[in-house]
């Protein structure tokens, strides 16, 4: 009797190894990263037209890793990006009814360069919020692209073209005399003949080098405004499934979205008898609990869970869970600021 026990106990630990994690996405419902003064109604846009030194290739691009020249550029291709980007950015912030008024100065600050890029005196922001009769001020701090074309191979089986935008924003409170952010944001638009199922579609045409410039653009003043208001995004969790009948047929039910089934089947594992298997139920049912939207009860089982992980001194296991904790604490402060916003 007991060298049956010994040997279900090894079996349990060496199925442990064998341990395969796979992710889940979901959506959630975040809140705007960018905490904006509730009495700011008005809004300016500004261009802060600052180039690093090193910033020169505006006019080249990349074919086949060759870098290039562009012909026929205007001259201007640069203000003309800007103004689509903050455009788009002004779109989309009144379409989510950000502020009453959005006013846009693309011409304010003349181009200047250096190897460093300040923030903007006070002095200055507050001009300029005064003559738009602004309570809020949001700087295109400087703004660069590249682009790159890419000819069919055997490493490549279709023509390809890509634009990388990089950005620096900041978010100036005039009322506070306060920078509320500097971010740096940097964004990759990739063309291809394939479609979002994977399908190649021989005759799909590629935008040209200016109009891909001009969609990417539009893309970075809308990806920045996604940090103003609530919107659903989409994030990975992750759950295990070691090599037993009862994890796999929970697996089959977690692609289907039965968490009710999935956790009928983790629970047989969940109590302290199964050893180290029980950390893999425990943390598994904390996230069928989040996806029932019933954080306090994931809450519990990630806390269970971390209790064995810790007594076993599983330092992986005990990592995994605790950046789990982190996340499930986010939430539900984002919850929390969501239901006060509401």
């Amino acid at each position: 009797m007991k060298q049956a026990g010994l040997l279900a106990i090894l079996f349990l630990l060496a199925t442990v190894s064998c341990t395969v994690y796979k992710d889940y996405q979901i959506e959630v419902y975040r809140p705007g990263i960018i905490s904006v003064p509730p009495d700011a109604q008005n809004v300016s846009i500004v261009y802060r037209n600052f180039k690093y030194t090193n910033d020169t290739l505006q006019h080249y691009y990349q074919d086949d890793f060759r870098l290039k020249r562009a012909k026929n550029d205007p001259e201007n291709l640069d203000s003309v990006l800007v103004h689509m980007c903050t455009q788009e950015l002004a779109k989309s912030l009144k379409e989510n009814n950000m502020f009453n008024e959005i006013r846009i100065f693309p011409e304010l600050f003349m181009l200047h360069r250096g190897d460093k890029l300040p923030a903007l005196d006070f002095n200055m922001v507050d001009q300029i919020t005064a003559s738009a009769q602004t309570d809020l001020m949001i700087s295109l701090e400087t703004y660069s692209y590249f682009y790159s074309e890419y000819s069919q191979t055997d490493e490549l089986p279709s023509p390809s073209n890509e634009v990388i935008t990089a950005a620096v924003w900041a978010v100036y409170d005039p009322i506070e005399n306060k920078l509320l952010e500097r971010k740096t944001m940097i964004d990759t638009v990739f063309w291809n003949s394939y479609d979002n199922l994977g399908n190649y579609k021989k005759n799909t045409q590629l935008p040209p080098r200016i109009t891909a410039l001009k969609i990417a653009s539009q893309m970075a003043g809308e990806n920045y405004a996604k940090r103003f208001f609530a919107s659903w995004q989409t994030v990975n969790r992750m759950y295990s499934v070691p090599p037993l009948p009862d994890f796999a047929e929970a697996d089959t039910y977690v692609q289907k979205g039965e968490w009710d089934n999935a956790i009928l089947l983790w629970k047989r594992y969940a109590d302290d008898s199964n050893g180290k298997m029980a950390i893999n139920a425990r943390y598994n049912l904390a996230l069928a609990y989040e996806m029932k939207d019933d954080l306090d009860t994931s809450e519990k089982w990630l806390m269970a869970a971390q209790q064995l992980a810790q007594d076993y001194r599983s330092k992986e296991d005990l990592k995994m869970i605790l950046q789990y904790r982190n996340v499930l604490i986010k939430r539900k402060q984002e919850i929390a600021r969501l239901s006060h916003e509401g």
